[in-house]
């Protein structure tokens, strides 16, 4: 289990005063499945955090777990042509947690523009990736919001 990724995760929310609950779980909380069974939470109100690659530059875009990135929306939004999601290196080059790992509450999500899809307005206390593998954080989306200051934009489509 990676206690660093869990231990930053847990200094992010307290240095920037985000009112959250880090859970922690006997088993992997790794995938949006998994997670769900878990925690109980269903898999839109679990928000997953993904890299996307966009003619060079990195953004980070946050999604309900229910929902799939819908690239040709996130290429118009970007006005880039070539968008895809990170590699697995390419993630913990970036932001020091493999997948399964990712949380917005790293400093590391800071360095980049980070959009989050709009249908997570509204969706009160959600769930979020926290630092490892068997962490989660339950926040409520209006403080995800106010400390990442992201540009909301429809960014996703149904599963």
């Amino acid at each position: 289990m990676n206690m660093e990724g869990v231990n930053r995760v847990k200094n992010f929310i307290k240095e920037h005063g985000v009112e959250a609950e880090v859970l922690e779980f006997n088993e992997t909380v790794e995938s949006v499945p998994a997670a769900s069974r878990a925690s109980g939470f269903p898999p839109s109100k679990i928000l997953k955090t993904l890299v996307a690659i966009a003619e060079g530059r990195s953004y980070v875009v946050i999604l309900p777990g229910d929902r799939k990135l819908d690239f040709g929306k996130l290429s118009r939004e970007l006005s880039a042509e070539n968008v895809r999601l990170a590699k697995p290196d390419k993630v913990e080059e970036l932001l020091n947690v493999r997948p399964g790992e990712v949380s917005p509450f790293l400093d590391e999500v800071l360095k980049y523009d980070i959009i989050i899809d709009e249908s997570v307005r509204g969706k009160g206390e959600v769930l979020v990736g926290g630092g490892s593998t068997r962490h989660l954080v339950k926040v409520h989306v209006d403080e995800i919001v106010r400390v990442l200051k992201p540009c909301i934009k429809d960014v996703s489509k149904v599963s």
